[in-house]
């Protein structure tokens, strides 16, 4: 098992201390936390840098390992999502209180809507993944080829 950080309250840690520059401290920490290569990590680190060098020294003493997606020595490109059990309960709120059969189908329209969404998205990005995430896909791909 590997002890992480959350990305999330790490950025309030470093809002909280360092004010200075706080858009670009922010922006460049998420850049460097989600970065898949170690060239955007880099890239995001400096301007980091740049903004302020109390963020980084913080960062650099908590330990890349723990906080970023390219220096995780675990499976981390899960671990970084937001909580899955909250988003769907908060978009089924109002759906609670129907019969059974209304809110599985309020689940399956939500599911389409979202899948819709991240489908469009993924179609424009052109992004390298994580090896790992690179290897399910193309496994995914191989195996979906049998089903047409």
């Amino acid at each position: 098992a590997t002890h992480c950080c959350c990305a999330y309250h790490l950025s309030r840690n470093l809002i909280s201390n360092y004010k200075v520059n706080l858009e670009a401290v922010k922006g460049a920490f998420f850049g460097a936390a989600y970065a898949y290569t170690l060239d955007d990590f880099n890239h995001h680190m400096e301007i980091m840098y740049k903004a302020n060098k109390g963020a980084v020294t913080y960062l650099t003493k908590i330990g890349f390992e723990k906080w970023s997606r390219i220096h995780c020595k675990s499976n981390r490109f899960l671990v970084m999502t937001s909580n899955v059990a909250e988003s769907i309960n908060s978009a089924l709120k109002a759906a609670r209180d129907l019969p059974i059969t209304v809110l599985l189908d309020s689940v399956r329209g939500m599911q389409q809507k979202w899948n819709l969404r991240n489908r469009k998205e993924a179609e424009c990005t052109f992004t390298k993944l994580a090896k790992l995430g690179q290897k399910m896909l193309e496994e995914n791909y191989q195996e979906s080829m049998r089903f047409t």
